[in-house]
């Protein structure tokens, strides 16, 4: 009776680590590298309201940064922001553009924005991910050690 829960808790967390539904990159050596050639994706399970919220992160070298954030409803369903419109450029992020800097020992703050307010992230960066703690300047909800994994744009489809 054990091995059916136990596969599907497995299963379920085997498909929670996919990253969005791409493959996860293997590790690299670049601890302290912030890197700006894709995206950092956070992807948190589902909630109360079955809903399952993936966050996301790019980067830019000028110390300008913009996030997105999507909620799904299906549970195989999966969702990547393209670099052909989670830019910059995108009329959409332009309006939402935020910042951060780095401290030069692995240390990392940033500050996101939406049209309700903002969001104040403090964590490290590590080899392919950051590990952030973020409290929301809108609504006061506060997260801890959220990984958000790198991806880059040349192994993302779309």
């Amino acid at each position: 009776m054990r091995r059916i829960p136990l596969f599907a808790l497995s299963l379920t967390f085997a498909l929670l680590l996919s990253g969005c539904g791409a493959e996860t990159p293997a590790p690299t050596e670049d601890t302290g590298v912030l890197r700006c050639d894709g995206i950092y994706c956070y992807i948190r399970d589902f909630d109360s309201n079955g809903l399952m919220n993936n966050y996301a992160l790019r980067f830019y070298e000028d110390g300008t940064v913009i996030h997105a954030s999507v909620e799904q409803r299906e549970k195989y369903s999966t969702y990547f922001p393209s670099e052909s419109w989670f830019n910059r450029e995108d009329e959409h992020y332009a309006e939402l553009l935020g910042s951060y800097e780095l401290d030069g020992g692995g240390g990392i703050t940033l500050t996101t924005f939406a049209p309700q307010g903002s969001v104040d992230y403090k964590g490290t960066v590590q080899p392919d991910r950051l590990v952030l703690n973020s409290r929301s300047n809108i609504n006061g909800t506060e997260f801890t050690g959220c990984e958000y994994v790198f991806y880059p744009f040349d192994k993302l489809s779309g």
